[in-house]
């Protein structure tokens, strides 16, 4: 009888003690109704960690996953990959940016490959090591057309003794070095980035990707680990932050524009969602 009690006191302390994370981890507010899902296409086993995307044309999308050094042309009215193009070893790939011929992808070690001609068989492979490192978590990579620089943001820490700016760098498109200039920084405690939480209000964003939209010049940034999309004002002033539901948005990793603005997220798998691209809507 004394055994049976004290499983009992075991067992109720450990689904006490799960309660209270669970009522303290998730959150309580409303998920934004102005993201809505349109139109939903599950990706293949091999994109199962899709962690970047970016359109080659209206119809086919560029994509690149965490551990190999492909970029798989998935087909949208095909609804399958029509191509795989290698260019590089296995590693930690997390953002690709398609700019007419010429793709580039990040490593999450800051690490930057320019493929010339990505979709030629007579391609051209260039790599470049910016000042991040893998402790800065890279996830993001864009080309700013007004200002002629690739725009990125660190996930984790960036490169100040002050870990606690959300800053967006700039870097030079010949040798992806950083510019002295920052493109923005506010700080992690700004109003924008609050989410709040029983019993504290917590301000945190981790970026997992930057897309700047092509007729506004807009800058849309995902967070994945709660899933959020926040959306700068061109001057990198924040605008508005969306909290997203993960019922739709179990994972979002990557974001791109097509030539009329519409915007199209990816997913990451998880424990009950496949992997996806999404046609969005926003207000």
């Amino acid at each position: 009888m004394k055994q049976n009690l004290i499983v009992f006191y075991i067992v109720a302390g450990i689904l006490l003690f799960a309660g209270m994370v669970y009522y303290i981890s998730k959150p309580d507010y409303e998920y934004s109704d102005e993201i809505k899902v349109v139109k939903t296409w599950e990706l293949p086993f091999v994109l199962r960690e899709v962690s970047g995307i970016s359109h080659v044309d209206d119809s086919r999308i560029a994509c690149v996953q965490d551990e190999d050094g492909i970029i798989f042309i998935y087909d949208l009215n095909q609804e399958k990959i029509v191509k795989e193009i290698e260019f590089g070893p296995r590693g930690d790939y997390e953002s690709i940016r398609v700019l007419d011929s010429v793709a580039y992808v990040m490593e999450s070690n800051g690490k930057v490959f320019k493929i010339i001609d990505f979709e030629s068989e007579e391609r051209k492979i260039e790599s470049y090591k910016t000042e991040f490192s893998s402790f800065n978590d890279m996830e993001s990579l864009d080309y700013h057309e007004k200002l002629q620089k690739f725009l990125t943001i660190p996930k984790e820490n960036n490169l100040l003794d002050n870990r606690e700016d959300f800053i967006i760098y700039k870097l030079n498109p010949k040798n992806f070095r950083i510019e002295n200039e920052l493109f923005s920084s506010m700080s992690y405690t700004d109003s924008i980035f609050e989410v709040k939480k029983t019993g504290f209000v917590k301000s945190d964003f981790l970026a997992s990707e930057l897309t700047i939209h092509p007729e506004t010049n807009e800058i849309f940034i995902l967070d994945s680990r709660i899933p959020k999309l926040l959306i700068l004002n061109p001057d990198g002033s924040p605008k508005i932050l969306h909290k997203l539901n993960p019922k739709y948005f179990q994972q979002p990793e990557g974001l791109s524009f097509d030539s009329e603005g519409r915007m199209y997220i990816s997913n990451e798998e998880s424990d009950f969602l496949k992997q996806n691209i999404q046609l969005v809507e926003w207000k």
